[in-house]
């Protein structure tokens, strides 16, 4: 027994002792990828952090060493959306607000919920406005009144709902004074004692104004400051007294040392100012600029004020002087993800946009990339080869030379080439101008075709495909088939195993082309295409309306309309017109019908295992290869997905990591399945040991296509057998008993089907 030990031992110490990649990411583990380069609200725990809502996200800033801490949904946030935030100094509890009413309480590293508002039967907007805190409660101003939160019980204390003539009044922000409560609502400014017991009765406030619109107040002092869009009053004795007035829109106001500070917005709202007011005179005795929207001003010292700017993130102020910028946690220029492109561990994601339909949204995000682990942003304003004016950029791809193209769904093409120099294609070039508009050039789709030839689709061009040929040589191409809707609108395109391009149209009766170029791509007099659409010997599309093209690995080709998923298994016939899409029926439980009937499907990706991630307006589905089972499904209300509004799921296919981009942000998944080899390279299995109480997925990847895998322990008796997912295999870590295997080394025995490549691969399973 001695010796077996010893043996064993020596099998753990060269397994462990053999060089080994770094550990992967579990199998099942979500990932945020969101920005954290916006602010909206700000709160300070009194000493050295900082606790900074963002748009999406939330994170807290060492004012002594810099470093930041990034939370998401996937770190235990409950929701997306923030609206503001508060701490507690007697309870050390930060309070995060949403826009959708939702609440999080944030202490000692994790979150707990408080669903209350969110859940709650009202009529119109559920918005947190404000969080004010004082002697373990919370204070929140929202557009259905003030909730009291007792922080250390975690419940809801109290809740004061405004309202005149039977109209519900909204709470813009409240101020605590001579033990009073002060809210500045939208018609007026009212007070109630903090001793009072009946302050759920608004007969027991006090009104002091009922007919203007206020959206701050401030306790500055001993004096009580409240503020409408522009003009400044102070409370004294009961009755408003007026202060001053901004020459253009007032945002925030906030208490400073002996002072009060006043943020104001110019009209374009992409850059802001703050002034210092004498508590005394009311005279202005600083003033500074903030580039963006200010939306709260706090200050830690006479010389330190920090700013929650809504466009470019958390600023800085340090003694005179104009703000500045500060580090943040690392992530994307954005949230919006309308195209994202995953090849060689590198993430390219094009912020877009476009609205429903299809028309530029003006979004100055640029486009983001993921390499490394590290974010590098694109913005229009901050990288300079957009020259401030491009924008809108929905769709992204890079070439196998390693040159990356940027289309705009409003300014044309602009490419970043390998060697780092870039080029811009709008007016006078290939690309004409788009029905939608005569002055915007609009990119609607890439796909790279086996002979390193870059396809694009121009909506709304009169030459709605441009092919680049490897030579460098941009060709625009008409199609001559007649389409109702809006003339030319091509969007996403693909290429299928024949060399044919795919790509959808928009519109009502508008369907897909398929065109071959017939191998000569510069060339058009020998070309041929079609179009399909709805209807037996029209196509059979299961709607004309058509949102998302993939094929899969069998060249199978999965078209996404406004009524579900048709599936053309022919694609080589088709231009033939001896072969139709087919409509699949299935059965889900027990409802039977045609694939994804009745959804919208936005996207469509394919894995390692030849299964279809399908992306809709009611979240993600991993279905079988063939669509006849669901494999997993996910929402928001069931992952960390940020929203239910799906926009593009692309996968790498080298990790298996599924990047899903929502309408509210950009999360990835570590999937099952990665794409299988030809050959059995570089195997790793992980997790690797397996240590005691792990209860996750085990998964071993680098194989070849579909591998069997067996594991068995040392004396080759079998524990566990299975089929490689394309080119991973997963293990739950229980035995044919449903059993942990016991401690010890085990090996995992890998082959393709004729035996041709074999694998042993080691693994420890530790008590």
């Amino acid at each position: 027994m001695k010796k077996r030990i010893l043996y064993i031992a020596s099998i753990i110490l060269t397994t462990l002792a053999t060089p080994t990649k770094a550990q992967e990411r579990p199998i099942g583990y979500w990932r945020s990828h969101l920005p954290y380069n916006t602010a909206v609200s700000l709160a300070w725990d009194g000493g050295s952090k900082l606790h900074v809502a963002t748009d999406k996200t939330y994170f807290i800033y060492d004012i002594a060493t810099k470093a930041t801490e990034g939370f998401s949904k996937t770190d235990g946030m409950s929701d997306v959306g923030m609206a503001c935030i508060g701490y507690d100094m007697a309870t050390s509890t930060t309070i995060l607000g949403y826009t959708n009413g939702n609440i999080d309480l944030y202490q000692d590293g994790s979150f707990f919920n408080i669903p209350y508002l969110k859940l709650k039967s009202v009529t119109g907007s559920k918005n947190i406005n404000s969080i004010r805190t004082i002697e373990g409660l919370a204070y929140l101003s929202t557009d259905v009144g003030i909730i009291v939160i007792d922080l250390e019980r975690r419940e809801v204390k109290e809740n004061y709902e405004f309202s005149v003539a039977g109209q519900n009044i909204a709470v813009s922000d409240i101020a605590f004074a001579d033990n009073r409560i002060y809210a500045a609502t939208q018609k007026g400014l009212y007070s109630g004692s903090m001793n009072a017991i009946n302050l759920q009765a608004f007969s027991a406030w006090t009104k002091h104004d009922s007919t203007r619109e206020f959206i701050s107040v401030a306790a500055a002092g001993n004096q009580l400051f409240v503020t409408g869009t522009d003009s400044l009053f102070e409370l004294k004795n009961n009755a408003l007294k007026f202060v001053y007035r901004s020459d253009t829109n007032t945002s925030h106001i906030d208490a400073g040392k002996n002072c009060l500070w006043i943020s104001e917005v110019y009209t374009d709202q992409y850059n802001s100012k703050a002034k210092k007011i004498a508590l005394t005179d009311y005279k202005v005795l600083d003033t500074f600029k903030i580039g963006g929207y200010c939306k709260q001003l706090l200050q830690t010292d006479t010389a330190t004020i920090w700013i929650a700017e809504q466009l470019n993130g958390l600023q800085i102020r340090e003694g005179r002087g104009d703000a500045y910028g500060l580090v943040t946690p690392d992530g994307p220029s954005s949230f919006t993800s309308y195209d994202i492109f995953v090849y060689n561990n590198e993430v390219w994601v094009a912020h877009g946009g476009y609205d429903d339909k299809f028309r530029a949204a003006s979004n100055p995000s640029g486009f983001s990339s993921f390499i490394n682990g590290k974010w590098t942003r694109y913005g229009t304003y901050s990288y300079q080869p957009l020259g401030g004016t491009k924008k809108d950029f929905s769709r992204i791809i890079k070439t196998k030379a390693g040159n990356l193209y940027a289309g705009s769904f409003q300014n044309g093409l602009f490419v970043l080439n390998a060697d780092g120099t870039t080029e811009a294609y709008e007016k006078n070039s290939f690309i004409d101008s788009s029905s939608v508009s005569g002055t915007w050039r609009m990119i609607g789709g890439f796909a790279e075709d086996d002979d390193n030839n870059l396809w694009m689709t121009v909506y709304g061009g009169k030459r709605e495909l441009v092919v680049r040929t490897k030579d460098g040589v941009y060709t625009p191409i008409q199609v001559p088939l007649a389409r109702t809707g809006t003339p030319n609108a091509a969007m996403n395109i693909i290429v299928d195993d024949y060399g044919q391009k795919w790509y959808a149209t928009t519109g009502a009766a508008s369907g897909v082309v398929v065109y071959n170029d017939n191998k000569t791509p510069a060339a058009t007099f020998d070309d041929t295409y079609t179009v399909l659409l709805s209807g037996k010997g029209a196509g059979g599309l299961a709607d004309n309306e058509v949102y998302s093209l993939a094929k899969d690995k069998s060249g199978s080709i999965w078209i996404g309309t406004k009524n579900g998923i048709s599936i053309v298994s022919c694609p080589s016939q088709v231009l033939a017109g001896t072969c139709e899409a087919e409509n699949r029926i299935v059965q889900y439980d027990d409802f039977a019908g045609y694939l994804f009937q009745g959804e919208i499907v936005k996207t469509i990706a394919v894995d390692g295992a030849n299964r279809k991630w399908i992306g809709t307006n009611s979240g993600v589905w991993l279905i079988s290869a063939d669509g006849d089972k669901i494999v997993n499904r996910f929402t928001a209300e069931n992952s960390p997905l940020p929203s239910n509004l799906i926009q593009k799921i692309t996968i790498d296919p080298s990790t298996g990591d599924v990047y899903i981009g929502t309408e509210q942000g950009l999360v990835s998944y570590r999937g099952t399945a990665t794409n299988g080899g030809k050959e059995n390279k570089d195997v790793m299995v992980f997790p690797n040991p397996v240590k005691s109480g792990y209860s996750g997925t085990i998964a071993i990847k680098g194989l070849v296509e579909n591998a069997d895998v067996r594991i068995t322990d040392i004396s080759g008796q079998l524990v566990y057998r299975t089929k490689a997912l394309g080119g991973q295999a997963v293990w739950n870590g229980l035995d044919y008993t449903g059993r942990r295997p016991q401690s010890g080394v085990y090996l995992v025995f890998t082959t393709n089907k004729d035996g041709s490549q074999t694998n042993v691969a080691k693994m420890v399973f530790m008590e």
